[in-house]
């Protein structure tokens, strides 16, 4: 197999038309994002309209998940054979295609429909951004641009919940899916005229090694997401998990066999690629364990109204995108192994701190842990992006840019199900706290409790994200002369 640095070659664009690239990849990658955080605040409108409980209406936000994240490998590989601009601008079409039906749906089943449509180009979007990237830019700007895609997507996540509350109230629910549609076709029409395709020509596609990693993922995403209304040691949540373990069996023995496997198994034999996986499962699984948590804790606990908590929580969103370009460029200067290893040590620490708030801490507290934390992610997630693609062979970028999503999405899961465990045994038979208002000071004093053992738990997995960032790669040396400090 070829590596990575035997590939290298030219930047397939000016550095005018580079700009304009970007710009592009920027944008479009925005919208995924944007998209599964803008539509939770609007989940009591669309069940207010349907006259469906809000329980089934949260369908609509996990179809979406499920979704993207069990096509991803399967979108990543397809870019690499088909070509990632065609992947990229249908993937734009798609999404825009799934909005537009989003808004018109007439029942609960159809806008669910609508979503796993969405999903899908919401799929190719994640899998081929990081890999244009790759495709686009020189060694020794790659953690730069890689770092203005990481705020990207910070800031769809950022910009969601008040676009969505601003929209909802004045047109109505179905304006946050209107909104994507010109976006979609406007970008998609720039991009079919600056990117460049490099497909692999004659390469069949692994029909049956797409399906068992669909059906490996799916299955394990079902089974945790029910870890907190059924409890992680029940049979809804045991069930989904063993059998995805079995598909993931049988997925790694037909790729170790299948004449052109969708995944190149061999890919993992770089540390590189497999630190660099490891720890961004790890440092997701920690960062959504606050993420859980702390909306519960500012408007259960500290009793806040839904503007000031939110405004609160979008504190690590913003460190994120205001960090990660800088970030990346850094990387681009000094190699990824020692910010990344810094970044999830920073993560760790912030965690630590939120661990130790109590119902009655002062809110100027949460605000500096959840800049610190942010902060962490910021500095690890752009250099380690950067190290896991440099790891990766450009005939097999798509699928490495699908396995970075693939493992922040996993990671979430995890993290999510963990810290339900940890939460809900400590408050016991009453269960996680369902409703609005603050609450009652016994059930507060125990949920702060359960909090922070699930901040700790977590604050020691990001220390051990550490200790595989640095031990289990090697060092990167600086990629081009140009790029040296």
């Amino acid at each position: 197999m070829a590596t990575p640095h035997s590939e290298e070659r030219k930047p397939e664009h000016t550095e005018h038309g580079s700009g304009a690239v970007l710009f592009v990849l920027v944008i479009g990658t925005f919208l995924a994002p944007l998209d599964s955080s803008i539509v939770n605040i609007a989940l009591p409108s669309i069940a207010s309209q349907f006259g469906e409980r809000l329980t089934a209406v949260s369908w609509v936000a996990s179809a979406y998940l499920l979704a993207s994240s069990a096509l991803l490998l399967t979108m990543g590989r397809l870019g690499d054979l088909w070509g990632l601009r065609k992947l990229y601008v249908s993937g734009l079409l798609s999404f825009g295609l799934g909005s537009l039906a989003c808004a018109f749906s007439g029942s609960l089943k159809m806008l669910i429909a609508a979503r796993v449509f969405q999903a899908i180009g919401a799929a190719m979007l994640f899998a081929a951004g990081p890999a244009l990237v790759v495709k686009t830019f020189p060694a020794n700007r790659r953690g730069w641009a890689l770092g203005y895609v990481a705020l990207a997507v910070s800031a769809g996540l950022t910009v969601g919940p008040a676009l969505g509350g601003l929209l909802v109230g004045a047109f109505g629910w179905p304006s946050i899916f209107l909104i994507n549609v010109p976006l979609a076709v406007i970008v998609a029409a720039f991009a079919w005229r600056l990117l460049r395709d490099d497909p692999l020509p004659g390469e069949p596609f692994d029909i049956l090694g797409a399906l068992l990693a669909a059906a490996t993922l799916l299955l394990l995403l079902l089974g945790l997401g029910d870890a907190d209304r059924s409890g992680i040691l029940s049979w809804q949540v045991i069930g989904p998990v063993v059998a995805s373990l079995l598909a993931g069996a049988l997925f790694v023995w037909w790729e170790s066999r299948a004449a052109a496997p969708m995944v190149d198994l061999s890919l993992f034999s770089s540390r590189a690629f497999s630190a660099g996986l490891g720890a961004a499962t790890l440092a997701y699984l920690s960062l959504f364990a606050v993420t859980f948590t702390m909306p519960f804790y500012l408007l259960r606990v500290q009793g806040l109204d839904a503007e000031a908590a939110g405004l609160l929580l979008t504190l690590t969103p913003l460190a994120m995108a205001a960090i990660a370009p800088t970030a990346g460029r850094l990387s681009d200067r000094h190699g990824s192994r020692g910010l990344a290893t810094t970044g999830v040590a920073v993560l760790a620490v912030g965690l630590l701190g939120a661990s130790f708030l109590t119902t009655t801490s002062p809110l100027w507290a949460v605000g500096v842990t959840l800049l610190i934390i942010g902060s962490g992610m910021a500095i690890f997630q752009t250099p380690n992006t950067s190290a896991v693609m440099r790891s990766t062979p450009r005939a097999r970028a798509g699928v490495g840019s699908a396995f970075i999503a693939e493992a922040r999405n996993v990671g979430m899961v995890i993290g999510i199900a963990i810290t339900a465990a940890i939460v809900g045994g400590s408050v016991g038979g009453t269960g996680l706290p369902n409703g609005e208002g603050r609450l009652e000071a016994g059930i507060a004093t125990l949920f702060s409790a359960g909090m922070s053992n699930a901040l700790r738990v977590a604050a020691v997995v990001a220390a051990a994200a550490a200790v595989l960032s640095w031990f289990g790669r090697p060092a990167d040396a600086v990629e081009s002369e140009s790029a040296k400090p």
